[in-house]
């Protein structure tokens, strides 16, 4: 593991060595650097150059993630912060601003059970979209995707998506939905994406700060494992 001096913070950097022609840099959304390069690419003359850039991309990541500051150890569920508890059952409550589980598993399934839910819900919504859905869709944790249709037409979501506020989570299902008529990002998608859901843009970039928080919460990453 290489380390680098960013803004006087040592940052980990993960070096991947593969038979490609050019290095490629990444700032992750947690923080931490990854690097793609050939085998005899010079790792430290690379990061030497790319420093002040590292440092800045950091620090905008750290502005998108300021509303986790402090809670990185609490679950964040649609759209607010709660206390794990241990205990049964499983429960929410919003009042105390507690979720109650007797273990990760546990809880991973009964956040599963509830995004179902709220997907039909928020399909419900939009009748038009719904109509070519199939009957059941798959959740699960995804890595770098907030949903996906496939060119079968069955719809993912992310177990992510239980995370965010209810017109984000609306949004995701809008978009999933409109892939059903349109497979790929297309003008006619977009179009589609916006009679439906017409803040769509909005809905974007609060997904990009949604990501920061979650990839920085350490509850979200135990239960990628549970």
């Amino acid at each position: 593991m290489k380390w680098i001096d960013a803004d006087g913070t040592a940052v980990p950097v993960t070096v991947v060595r593969k038979p490609v022609k050019t290095a490629r840099l990444q700032v992750r959304p947690d923080g931490t650097i990854r690097i793609v390069a050939p085998r005899s690419f010079p790792i430290d003359a690379f990061l030497a150059r790319n420093t002040a850039w590292i440092t800045q991309r950091r620090r905008d990541l750290a502005r998108l993630a300021e509303a986790g500051d402090g809670n990185e150890d609490r679950l964040l569920l649609c759209g607010e912060y709660y206390r794990l508890v241990e205990g049964k059952p499983f429960g929410v409550d919003e009042e105390e601003g507690t979720v109650t589980a007797p273990s990760l598993t546990v809880l991973k399934r009964n956040l599963i059970a509830m995004l179902r839910r709220e997907i039909a819900a928020d399909a419900a919504l939009h009748p038009a979209l719904a109509e070519r859905a199939p009957p059941e869709v798959t959740v699960r944790m995804q890595q770098t995707k907030w949903g996906s249709c496939s060119s079968l037409g069955n719809l993912n979501f992310n177990l992510r998506v239980i995370a965010l506020p209810v017109s984000l989570r609306e949004y995701i299902v809008v978009h999933e939905l409109a892939h059903l008529r349109e497979h790929n990002h297309s003008r006619a998608f977009w179009e589609v994406v916006h009679r439906h859901y017409p803040d769509y843009r909005s809905a974007e970039a609060e997904l990009r700060r949604y990501w920061v928080l979650l990839e920085r919460n350490r509850l979200w990453k135990a239960l990628r494992e549970a």
